[in-house]
């Protein structure tokens, strides 16, 4: 996969199956990608949320080792990691499996860059999940945002 041409900019979470952004407490979940080093290749990771009408954040590295990435946290999040893939990546979609921490369940994510196309990717993700590298069963277990 291209990951230095496809997954830098601002992604927006439109299903998931995380605790975290299917509670109705945090909104709006983003995340933004840039590139930090080409060798090896380390993007810097943001992650935007509404909380009580407040943006919160959460910061951090993501390297690629083999297949997958290792995600580090910035600051009081530093000693935290979590292993990541991209399960399906084009210009305009991105899905993602990360596994559990030591706080966080494993889920999945889809983000899209415009939240005018979910329903698109929606309707065509539940009725052909093979072509994203997904099952049934996983399609089933997201939680739409949108």
């Amino acid at each position: 996969m291209n990951y230095k041409k496809h997954l830098p900019g601002k992604w927006k979470i439109v299903a998931t199956s995380f605790s975290m952004w299917k509670s109705d407490k945090n909104k709006n979940p983003t995340i933004t990608y840039s590139l930090h080093k080409d060798v090896p290749l380390i993007f810097n990771d943001l992650v935007e949320y509404k909380k009580n009408h407040k943006l919160k954040s959460i910061t951090g590295y993501d390297k690629l080792r083999n297949e997958s990435f290792i995600w580090r946290g910035k600051g009081w999040l530093k000693p935290f990691t979590s292993k990541w893939k991209v399960l399906y990546l084009d210009s305009d979609l991105l899905i993602i499996k990360f596994s559990a921490t030591l706080i966080t369940p494993s889920g999945m994510d889809i983000l899209v860059r415009n939240t005018k196309d979910f329903s698109y990717y929606k309707e065509r993700i539940n009725g052909h999940p093979k072509l994203f590298n997904l099952n049934t069963v996983e399609t089933q277990n997201l939680h739409w945002l949108y």
